[in-house]
Order: structure tokens, then C-alpha cells, then sequence
């Protein structure tokens, strides 16, 4: 009996992240892909992304977030391992260099310029542009999901950097012209 009560669990296990997978693995291929380049390392960063939401799942509190935000808070952390892992270097400005530069963007600039010029940025710096402008989250949900315990704090200081990221895009954009 105690066997067969063992095989029932493993099956509800199964389904439950059965179930995840299909549920939120498109959204969180396409969340981790702007950080992780390689597709397999995307796959990677995705799976582990599950294992440790179900491994984890007492800790999740669907009153400081939904399901779907707590795993891509999940899928954030993973992604940004797997990027420091492989040691890639990305354009770093001083604040000298951004003191005079104005935010709004180059008239003209293609989408193809502006993808470019943003995978030249750090990968922190390349999600927060993804989750406010592109996927129009609130800066308090961006907070939470970079793992900030103060969100109301932490999406003032992210105001701050978005204009410095800004303003960084548009020396990128420049300069290459």
C-alpha cells in the first residue's frame, strides 16, 4: 500500500509540473531568451526555473505576487547565473560620460539599431528596459521581481537607472552612426 501511495504522488507531481510547464513555459522562454542568447542555455535556465518553483513552492505568497511573477522572479536570478557564468563582457559608462547626454533617442533609429544597442548593455539593465517598456510592467512588480524586499524604494532607484540606461542607448546609438 505504501508503495502505491508513493506512485500516486510521484504522479501528481508529475502533472502538477506538467501542468507549470505548459502553463508558463512559452512566457518564460521568451522572459529568459532577452538575457540568455543561446537557445539551449534558455532551455536550461527555463527547467531549472520549474524545478526550484516546485522545490520552493511553500515559500511562494500569492499576496506579495502571482504565480506567474514569482517565476519569473525565479527565472530572472537563473537567467542572470547563467549570463555571469559565462563571463560575457557588456558596455560599461561612467556617469562623466552621461552627464550632458540627452534621454530621448535619435530620431531615425530602426528597431534592428535599437536591439543591437541593447544587448550591448548589461543584462540587469537589458531586462529592467524589457520589463517596464516592452512588457509594460509596473516598476514596483520590476522591483519585486529583481528580488527587492522594499519595492516602493527599490522602483524609485529603478526610475533613476532607467534614465541612466537611456541615456546610455543614446551614445550607443550615436556613436555608430
Amino acid at each position: 500500500m505504501k508503495q502505491s501511495n508513493e506512485m500516486m504522488t510521484r504522479q501528481a507531481v508529475d502533472e502538477a509540473f506538467a501542468q507549470l510547464t505548459t502553463r508558463y513555459g512559452e512566457g518564460l522562454m521568451a522572459f529568459v531568451g532577452r538575457i540568455v542568447t543561446r537557445q539551449e542555455d534558455a532551455e536550461d535556465v527555463v527547467q531549472e526555473t520549474l524545478v526550484k518553483a516546485y522545490e520552493c513552492r511553500r515559500q511562494y505568497d500569492p499576496a506579495r505576487a502571482s504565480l506567474k511573477t514569482w517565476l519569473y522572479r525565479i527565472a530572472y536570478h537563473e537567467a542572470l547565473r547563467t549570463v555571469r557564468r559565462q563571463n560575457v563582457t557588456f558596455l560599461e559608462m561612467g556617469d562623466e560620460l552621461l552627464e550632458n547626454v540627452p534621454e530621448e533617442l535619435p530620431d531615425n533609429v530602426s528597431v534592428e539599431q535599437l536591439d543591437e544597442a541593447i544587448r550591448r548593455l548589461r543584462p540587469e539593465d537589458q531586462m529592467l528596459l524589457h520589463l517596464h517598456y516592452f512588457d509594460e510592467h509596473p516598476l514596483r512588480e520590476v522591483a519585486y521581481l529583481l528580488g527587492a524586499a522594499d519595492t516602493e524604494r527599490e522602483a524609485g532607484r529603478l526610475r533613476t537607472r532607467l534614465h541612466r540606461i537611456r541615456k546610455q542607448l543614446y551614445i550607443i546609438l550615436t556613436r555608430e552612426r
